[in-house]
């Protein structure tokens, strides 16, 4: 059904426009027709986009009578997905629903977007962290000229795939693993070697070869690029990061404010919308792709737990240098300690709190 009303809304937008050009500096009144352009990274067709991205545009359109239609697009289908940040502030497109970790070149508080030897697990302690640390993204966003709305969905803890059997921290040197970002950071210290490889390309690299694994997406995610097909083992505990905002919210500013209350209130909606579901049904349909991977024959790698608590000690010691970053990074780790304790990390807050006063 929700395939069905997709359609229909597609096809309504070209029939009333004919195509998007001349669609980004429309503004309207309460009622008005409206049409906007929101980007993401996540492909159509797999349960990251399926699961969240038609519910959005959807929602909206019935919350506003089908005034206000939103029409999205996939990963890389205007422009590359690292260029989103800079397309949205300029108001080439009106918003994007995206990962916050793609600009970490903008500022540094956005490789916080994932932490390494993070411990958290469920949907609600993820939004819990992720309400608290809110207004520090926002005031990051700002000076660009982007409206950040938080977290769009949930997405579960990363699964980490080898070709190679790891069993102790040693069995880390001279890998070569596709991490980017704050991963390659952390699996660097770890002794491995990161290699920056899109998603998409990764299956074919872990064929042949090029890279020896990867801590990447979810049960479901990879089973449906295929990746259990090249996988030997899976190693547990996740070591570079919990759950994270798999795509946060984000719209031009100017197109923000010119918006009417209720088209405003139709978003935060829909919004609501998608983190409810990728916490419900996603999360359900994660947990049952375990199967998958144990069908194919991937044998699931258990650390000791001397080995994982070395594993965080060393992330929490580079989270308590990166902290002094700048304001914002200082500003995210206190709020991030304060969580954990909440939460009942206390062994966790404490070690990062020290980490931190030791790289004063």
């Amino acid at each position: 059904m929700r395939t069905l009303k997709y359609a229909a809304l597609g096809l309504t937008l070209m029939l009333t426009t004919g195509c998007s050009t001349g669609l980004l500096n429309q503004k309207a009144e309460d009622g008005e027709d409206l049409h906007w352009r929101i980007v993401t990274h996540q492909v159509p067709g797999t349960s990251r986009y399926d699961s969240t991205i038609p519910l959005f545009v959807e929602t909206v359109a019935e919350e506003t009578d089908g005034k206000f239609i939103i029409e999205p697009f996939g990963g890389g289908t205007l422009f590359p997905i690292t260029e989103t940040y800079d397309n949205v502030s300029t108001g080439t497109v009106q918003g994007a629903a995206i990962f916050s970790g793609y600009w970490t070149n903008k500022d540094p508080v956005f490789n916080l977007a994932s932490i390494p030897g993070d411990p958290l697990q469920s949907a609600d302690e993820h939004y819990l962290r992720s309400e608290a640390v809110e207004p520090i993204f926002a005031s990051a966003y700002e000076g660009a000229g982007i409206k950040y709305l938080g977290a769009f969905d949930y997405g579960p803890s990363e699964i980490f795939m080898t070709t190679s059997k790891i069993e102790t921290l040693g069995d880390f040197a001279g890998l070569s693993l596709r991490a980017t970002g704050v991963a390659g950071l952390y699996f660097d210290q770890l002794g491995a070697n990161s290699i920056s490889i899109a998603g998409p390309e990764l299956y074919t690299a872990m064929q042949l070869g090029t890279v020896d694994g990867a801590e990447f997406n979810d049960y479901l995610v990879n089973s449906e690029m295929g990746l259990h097909e090249v996988t030997d083992y899976l190693i547990e505990p996740v070591l570079h990061t919990g759950p994270v905002s798999d795509k946060d919210l984000i719209f031009n500013e100017e197109a923000w404010d010119s918006l009417p209350e209720t088209y405003k209130d139709a978003i935060r909606t829909a919004q609501e919308a998608t983190k409810r579901a990728s916490a419900g049904d996603y999360a359900e349909s994660n947990e049952e792709a375990k199967k998958i991977w144990d069908d194919a024959g991937v044998e699931t790698v258990v650390l000791p737990d001397a080995e994982a608590d070395e594993a965080r000690r060393i992330a929490y010691e580079w989270l308590g240098e990166f902290a002094h970053e700048n304001n914002r990074t200082l500003e995210y780790v206190k709020k991030y300690i304060a969580v954990l304790r909440e939460l009942g990390y206390v062994e966790e807050a404490d070690t990062i709190e020290a980490e931190m006063k030791k790289a004063e």
